[in-house]
């Protein structure tokens, strides 16, 4: 395949920067009102990032990082389960979601992979002000009853919003002001690099959304660990995932078992998810090696009535998903699924473990509070959760590969 004459690398190279420098700034004004464009940005920029590489290189950005290959092990299973997935409606279109959203993606970032360290520069610095705008647009958001929010669907202040409305943004949020403080730092200002995820933790710790704030507080509890020692920092998120992928069914019935919740001092929400949890494993349990197949949790719904206790009343043991990713693995995708999620997630490390000093400081608190996050909140498949997780990895990436010449 050769490449069009009126394309040059430099000019597609000219044109794709400037483009990424775009798709953040728009996804910054966008992120406290319209998460869910977060999935349409992520596509659109990715299918033209790989467009412009092919034009000005002459071949497609084929992924050949290691971490590709468990990534792309772990979505092929998950395809391959809606053969047998109980919820034979639903299955084959979020098979059909994760090809667009990954099968995009990896080449995606395989062309960011090639671009040049020195040339990314004018990108990195659009990027981080997209992120800085998005962060600093949701906390006006947060702090002043959403006025955009308002403004844009005509809503006025004696309306009350959904919590949603708020903790999405929240969650993406938490996930972005990671790469938005190691751009700060490779600024040169260190002093607001360290200030601005303590700052964000204590603004979110005023919204609703108590995952936003635990996976904060996550990564705020990893952050010195990996200042003393990156290696015991990696090692100690080795152990985490390990645990939540290996044992979480066990995990989550000895869980219920202990009374937690029970407890009177834990919120309504997360006693809920305990026993939403101690359903989900022992359905989990019930098919432990190949899973429900692709989707099922939206089927598999139940109710139990709780005669007394924190909890008491007519309360869903599974509404649409469990609330928890490695569950939600383990329910759909069976062991096989979780052993090749944690292989991914194990890759990942390594490769974050490749990083120089001062990315991997940021990285690993990253890496935890979306660990955190995902075991306690969103649908693993919600697509607009998965746009966050890229989105937040292509603007690390980025401000990565323009800190150096040598990259």
């Amino acid at each position: 395949m050769t490449t069009p004459s009126r394309f040059s690398p430099d000019a597609c190279l000219t044109w794709n920067l400037r483009l990424l420098g775009l798709w953040i700034l728009a996804m910054g004004a966008l992120l406290p009102w319209a998460p869910r464009a977060l999935q349409i940005g992520l596509f659109a920029v990715a299918l033209l990032t790989i467009f412009l590489h092919w034009a000005g290189q002459g071949r497609f950005p084929w992924p050949r990082y290691r971490l590709a290959l468990p990534m792309a092990l772990f979505f092929a299973y998950a395809c391959l389960t809606a053969v047998w997935s109980v919820n034979r409606a639903d299955a084959p279109a979020q098979a059909g979601q994760f090809l667009l959203v990954y099968g995009v993606a990896l080449p995606f970032f395989a062309a960011l992979l090639a671009m040049p360290g020195a040339a990314v520069r004018p990108a990195a610095k659009a990027v981080l002000a997209g992120l800085a705008l998005g962060v600093g647009l949701f906390l006006v958001e947060l702090l002043l009853d959403q006025p955009i929010y308002r403004l844009t669907r005509g809503m006025d202040f004696t309306e009350v919003i959904g919590a949603n409305a708020i903790n999405r943004p929240a969650a993406v949020s938490a996930l972005l002001v990671w790469p938005l403080a190691y751009g700060v730092w490779r600024l040169g200002w260190r002093k607001l690099a360290l200030a601005l995820p303590v700052l964000f933790a204590v603004a979110v710790a005023f919204s609703s959304s108590q995952s936003a704030l635990a996976g904060m507080l996550t990564g705020l509890l990893f952050w010195p660990l990996a200042a003393i020692s990156l290696r015991a920092a990696r090692r100690l998120l080795r152990v985490a995932v390990a645990v939540a992928f290996l044992t979480m069914p066990f995990l989550a019935q000895a869980l219920q078992a202990s009374g937690l919740a029970d407890a009177p001092w834990l919120p309504f929400s997360m006693g809920h998810r305990v026993l939403i949890w101690n359903h989900v494993a022992g359905l989990a349990l019930e098919r432990p090696f190949f899973g429900w197949g692709l989707d099922a949790s939206r089927v598999l719904s139940d109710f139990a009535t709780v005669p007394e206790g924190t909890l008491r009343g007519v309360i869903e043991l599974l509404p649409l998903h469990p609330h928890n990713a490695p569950l939600q693995i383990w329910l759909e995708l069976g062991g096989i699924g979780a052993l090749l999620a944690l292989a991914m997630a194990w890759v990942l490390l390594r490769a974050i473990g490749k990083l120089d000093r001062a990315a991997q400081l940021f990285a690993y608190p990253l890496f935890a509070c979306g660990l955190f996050m995902s075991g306690t909140a969103y649908g693993a498949w919600q697509t607009w959760w998965m746009s966050g997780f890229l989105t937040a990895a292509a603007a690390f990436l980025i401000l990565w590969r323009g800190a150096s010449d040598e990259r």
